[in-house]
Parts: structure tokens; C-alpha cells; sequence
């Protein structure tokens, strides 16, 4: 059953944060990150991805209880991004063979590594590259510049071998092979404003009444964000453990006997659960306020009358384009 939408709240020491809180103490109790072998014969490169993306979320928590702490937890719907994605990555790599998710991984990471090393020399120049930074002389076009179109044609080939568009998987096409793609569409709008310059997102921290002021900092929309943070936060983290969970043990993740079962899913999440889901774009961001008692009933029977009318529609419709055309 899906969880009942529940409007933020107002209060500072919010329900929502003490259940993150507890979340995420049982999560450090019950599920213990350790390090992983270094062979480098043969490097595991998924077993690395996944147990930094499995710390990062830890980390990336238990910072966004402190900034609640702080009063600044609205700030956190920056994080929101990294977990959807590490996510989506998580359940796609789960999804290949080792040697499959080793050579994307080790592409990808060579052809970021490279780019970054050739930007930071375009940007300071090869004489602070070895002065300052003690990188030998012509070491970025001996390392990086003369083998750059390797790795484009390493990425090339496998792109064909699993369809992306670009030089790299987009996330959009992540969310696709993982059936994560509403989500994702979903969470997108919020967590990419919380990263990059929107102007959307300029208008939505603004608020005020026609002749008074206008303030970027409203209270309630600011705690508003931050729940939403909180409640997003549990979810993203807890479907990459379950994403991840065949794989889990490769990546030195020992997960107790019984973590995975419905009694202790209720034990874990059924205090976040209770406290419902945080919508994503609020009401009073139209101007809209509550309607009289009873008229969301009414509303809500319209609705599903109309639901119910386009599936008899959309049932009746056996012809395609070239039976309306005869």
C-alpha cells in the first residue's frame, strides 16, 4: 500500500529528523562497510563502486542531520541527486556479469580521470603543473592526451555493446534499464535546481504578497525542503542496499541474517513510513489553498470517474493509425 501524502511540518525538532536519526544508527549498527582486498591482478571494480557508494550515502546522512540540527536542512535536496543515481548505478551493475560491470566501470573511470588531468593543465599551465604540483614534465600528454582516443574507442564499442546515446551512459538511460525511469523523471526537476542555476528554482525560493516584500527564506518552505530531503534521503539509501543486495558481500558489506525480511522492514522504516511521503512540489507554491471540507472527496470521485472512462476508452480501441485511415 502506497504511504499517505502528509504536509511538512513547522516544527524545528522535526518527527521526520528523529526518525532519520534512529534510521540511520540501526543502518551503522546492522550493516558494517569494510575494507576491500587490493588485487591488482584483477581489481573488482564493482565491489569498489558499491561500497563507496554504500559510505557515501552513510556520510551524506548523517550530514543532513547535522545541517537539520542546524536549522539549514534544506540545503540537503542537494544530496537527493547522488543517491537516485548511485542507486539506479548500483541495481544496473548488480545486473551484469563481473567482467561486464569491470570494463564500463574501468572506461568510465580512466576517461574521467584523464579529461580532469588534461583540464586542471589547459586551466594552470604545464609550468605550475611541475613547479607547484610536481607532476614531471610532459607527463599529462605521456598519461593522459596521447591515449584520450583510446578511450573514446573503448567507450565507443561499448556503447554499441548496450545502446546508450553519447559518449557516456546519461542517467536517464540508467533509469530506463533499471525501471527507475517515473522516479527518476519525478525526482529530477528538484535535485537538479538543488545542484545547478535554475531560474525555475529562483521563482519557486521567492515569496511575498503584491505591494509587501519578497523573501527568499520563507520559514515553512524552507522546512518544507528539508523534509522532503529527510524523507527522500531513507528511501533512495535503503533501495540501494536492496539493489545491490547479491552483490553486497563482494563489496565488503556484511549484512545480518534476516536483514532483508518483512519483519525487520517493519522494525527499520515503519516509523519513516507512518510519517508519510513529502511531495515533491507543494501546493502553496500555485497559491492554492486547502479547499472546504469534503470537496477532495468530490474531486478525488471525478478523478477516478475519468480514470475509469479513458481505460474503457483505451480498451474499445482495438485499431491503430491504419484502421482510422480505411
Amino acid at each position: 500500500m502506497e504511504d499517505e501524502i502528509s504536509p511538512a511540518t513547522n516544527d524545528s525538532s522535526s518527527p521526520r529528523l528523529q526518525a532519520l536519526r534512529t534510521f540511520s544508527a540501526r543502518m551503522c549498527t546492522e550493516i558494517r562497510l569494510g575494507p576491500l582486498v587490493w588485487d591488482e591482478s584483477d581489481p573488482d571494480l564493482r565491489a569498489l563502486t558499491i561500497n563507496n557508494c554504500v559510505r557515501r550515502q552513510r556520510d551524506a546522512i548523517e550530514g543532513a542531520i547535522a545541517l537539520g540540527d542546524a536549522r539549514q536542512a534544506h540545503l540537503a535536496v542537494a544530496f537527493v541527486r547522488a543517491f537516485l543515481e548511485e542507486r539506479m548505478w548500483a541495481i544496473f551493475l548488480a545486473s551484469m556479469t563481473h567482467s561486464e560491470a569491470n570494463a564500463l566501470l574501468l572506461a568510465m573511470g580512466l576517461w574521467d580521470a584523464q579529461r580532469a588531468l588534461i583540464a586542471q593543465r589547459d586551466y594552470i599551465g604545464n609550468l605550475d603543473m611541475t613547479l607547484h604540483l610536481w607532476f614531471p614534465p610532459g607527463f599529462v600528454d605521456a598519461h593522459a592526451a596521447a591515449t584520450l582516443d583510446d578511450r573514446k574507442t573503448e567507450l565507443r564499442q561499448l556503447r554499441d555493446r548496450w545502446g546508450w546515446q553519447g559518449a557516456l551512459p546519461s542517467p536517464k538511460w540508467v533509469a530506463e534499464q533499471t525501471s527507475l525511469l517515473k522516479e527518476y523523471e519525478y525526482l529530477h526537476s528538484a535535485t537538479s535546481r538543488a545542484l545547478h542555476f535554475s531560474a525555475g528554482e529562483v521563482l519557486r525560493r521567492g515569496w511575498g504578497t503584491p505591494g509587501g516584500f519578497l523573501v527568499t527564506d520563507k520559514r515553512e518552505f524552507r522546512e518544507h525542503l528539508a523534509e522532503f530531503a529527510y524523507d527522500q534521503l531513507w528511501r533512495q539509501h535503503l533501495g540501494t542496499i536492496v539493489g545491490a543486495a547479491d552483490i553486497l558481500g563482494d563489496a565488503a558489506i556484511s549484512v545480518p541474517d534476516g536483514f532483508f525480511s518483512e519483519e525487520n522492514r517493519i522494525k527499520l522504516i515503519s516509523e519513516l513510513q507512518n510519517l508519510g511521503r513529502v511531495p515533491l512540489v507543494h501546493a502553496h507554491e500555485w497559491n492554492l489553498t486547502p479547499p472546504p471540507p469534503g470537496t477532495r472527496i468530490a474531486w478525488a470521485a471525478v478523478m477516478l470517474a475519468q480514470s475509469a472512462d479513458a481505460g474503457l476508452d483505451e480498451a474499445s480501441d482495438t485499431g491503430g493509425p491504419a484502421s482510422q485511415a480505411t
